[in-house]
């Protein structure tokens, strides 16, 4: 037997940190990474939610539940690729994220400056996405990006528009080792794509140690 695919329509989950509307200057784009909940990534966030700052996090299409922590209610889970045949994946991950941007930035001024930050698996999905070049963007951030083997990482940082991009690597234990940032950054140069390599310190790091006021702004 073969697979047959066809398209459906679904109902996808995002969230927001601020209201879109005339005093936002900044949008962000935050994907979360692998096996991380959006309201464990929003809380990390908090640092950069100020007024003139909208935050939109997108939750992947196929959510699982995850582990109890005994902490609260179960957790929930999504995945930006499923194992295997990731086409279809990448069309729909596509498709989602550009009618969700229209929707988001139709509702705030048109000069907004518009930033993408993936996390982890999230970093390969907004790469995959931005290369379709169909959402305007000013900076992407790759965030310990971790780029699955089915994904061709080096096609897909030529696809990219020329923006900037900040790779922030980490050299904690818990995170994969295909995390490390210095192949990404060979990549992104070979790719024509300005690009710099930014560590952060080992230790409990959060999104927000990252501050409104770093080099970020």
């Amino acid at each position: 037997m073969q697979p047959i695919t066809f398209t459906t329509s679904r109902t996808a989950r995002y969230y927001l940190l601020g209201e879109p509307g005339p005093a936002i200057q900044q949008v962000w784009f935050c994907l979360h990474g692998e096996n991380q909940p959006v309201p464990e990534l929003a809380a990390q966030l908090v640092a950069l939610d100020t007024p003139e700052r909208l935050l939109v996090l997108p939750e992947a299409l196929s959510r699982y539940g995850l582990p109890p922590d005994g902490q609260g209610p179960r957790r929930v889970g999504a995945d930006w690729f499923a194992v295997g045949d990731l086409v279809p994946d990448l069309t729909d991950l596509s498709n989602y994220l550009d009618t969700l941007a229209a929707e988001v930035l139709a509702a705030c001024p048109p000069e907004v400056t518009v930033t993408v930050l993936g996390c982890g698996h999230g970093g390969a999905a907004a790469a995959r996405w931005l290369a379709g070049q169909r959402t305007h963007y000013d900076r992407l951030i790759l965030y310990a990006a971790v780029f699955p083997p089915e994904i061709d990482r080096r096609a897909t940082l030529k696809a990219l528009p020329n923006r900037p991009v900040t790779v922030i690597a980490t050299t904690i234990d818990s995170y994969k080792l295909e995390a490390d940032g210095r192949a990404l950054l060979d990549d992104l140069d070979e790719a024509g794509l300005p690009a710099r390599l930014q560590y952060v310190s080992e230790g409990p790091v959060t999104l927000a140690a990252l501050g409104s006021t770093t080099q970020l702004r």
